[in-house]
């Protein structure tokens, strides 16, 4: 396969809608593409309708691994002659284009110890990873996030959670006879905002950011219920951060846990540190990714062409010579894994035969 035909393997993906939720349209495209490879993908049933896609072996030195969802809105493909434009274009279709295309190569060289993993859900609930890690197995596992062709050896963890205050509705004018369930939010929020939830000497410090506020019925009432989304990018012991955002929101008297304040729908995924690659540059990342979850399937690393912070924006994109070069490093790493998963000897011995996921 020539260069033409990695970029139009991206266009294709990137021109099908696949909001979490939606990634049946990708995975049956990705299907045929890993059968013309001489694969034989096998599907892995994560929730009706929705599917991982396993190929290669039963139990490879590496897997190629990534996520077939994004986040919404859809927008679809445009391109010049430096970059591919559209939703999903970095995080994660242009990855899987290069990945595909590394594989292509690969075969063609003889090497066929590895094999791929495309799951569903990593943009909210990292739901595919996690039925992955149930059967999934091999020696490595390379995921694929945008990490600007650096090996990334560590990243931040993730405390969500939504905040529910409870408050008496009264007329505005007499604000004594009832109690701002807003107004009480607002001052933990505040609170929490200032709050120092940690730092570390490799992540940098742990951030806060308040996503959603609803509550309150008009104007001229006070607000009976308010709630809000919180997420903090862990730099640390992620029950130190617990303890600290529930001190926000404590009785400011008693320093008690107040009882109009409950804390609900945790969702926790602990700092990660990853493996090295001999002979590339090194990062840290800020953002979550399926990595923690896919511990049991093998050793992980993190690593992707196109940049983080043109992820999940009106213009994410991603450069064309960056994805040629990520297409190099792919195989390189892939046989530098391999070599470690296996030995030297053993990696280029023809693999065991692929059996069911």
């Amino acid at each position: 396969m020539d260069a033409p035909d990695l970029f139009e393997t991206a266009r294709r993906l990137i021109s099908l809608e696949s909001i979490t939720g939606n990634e049946e349209p990708v995975a049956a495209y990705l299907e045929g593409v890993l059968q013309g490879l001489g694969l034989t993908p096998r599907s892995q049933i994560v929730a009706p309708g929705r599917r991982n896609l396993v190929a290669g072996p039963e139990r490879p030195a590496v897997l190629f691994c990534t996520h077939m969802d994004t986040v919404p809105p859809y927008f679809g493909l445009r391109e010049d002659a430096q970059r591919l434009y559209g939703r999903g274009a970095c995080d994660t279709k242009g990855i899987i284009a290069c990945m595909i295309e590394a594989g292509r190569q690969l075969l063609a060289s003889g090497f066929r110890d590895f094999g791929y993993l495309f799951v569903v859900g990593e943009e909210t609930d990292n739901a595919g990873a996690r039925k992955a890690s149930e059967s999934v197995r091999a020696g490595y596992v390379v995921v694929g996030e945008p990490t600007e062709s650096k090996v990334a050896v560590a990243h931040k963890g993730v405390l969500r959670v939504r905040v529910q205050v409870a408050g008496v509705a009264c007329h505005s004018a007499y604000p004594e006879q009832g109690d701002s369930a807003v107004h009480r939010l607002l001052r933990g929020l505040g609170r929490a905002l200032q709050a120092d939830f940690g730092m570390s000497e490799r992540l940098g410090p742990a951030t806060i950011n308040v996503g959603e506020i609803s509550g309150g019925v008009a104007a001229n009432v006070l607000a009976p219920s308010a709630s809000a989304s919180v997420l903090i990018r862990l730099v640390g012991e992620p029950e130190l951060a617990a303890r600290t955002l529930e001190a926000c929101f404590a009785d400011p008297v008693t320093g008690r846990p107040d009882p109009r304040v409950e804390i609900t729908d945790r969702k926790v995924m602990a700092p990660l540190w990853l493996d090295r690659v001999d002979g590339y540059p090194e990062t840290t990342v800020s953002y979550g990714t399926d990595a923690p979850f896919l511990a049991p399937v093998g050793r992980t690393v993190l690593f992707g062409p196109g940049s983080i912070l043109d992820a999940h924006t009106a213009e994410e994109k991603i450069e064309k010579k960056e994805m040629l070069a990520a297409v190099a490093a792919y195989c390189d790493i892939v046989k530098k894994l391999a070599a470690l998963a296996r030995g030297p000897a053993e990696a280029s011995k023809p693999p065991t035969s692929a059996g069911p996921a």
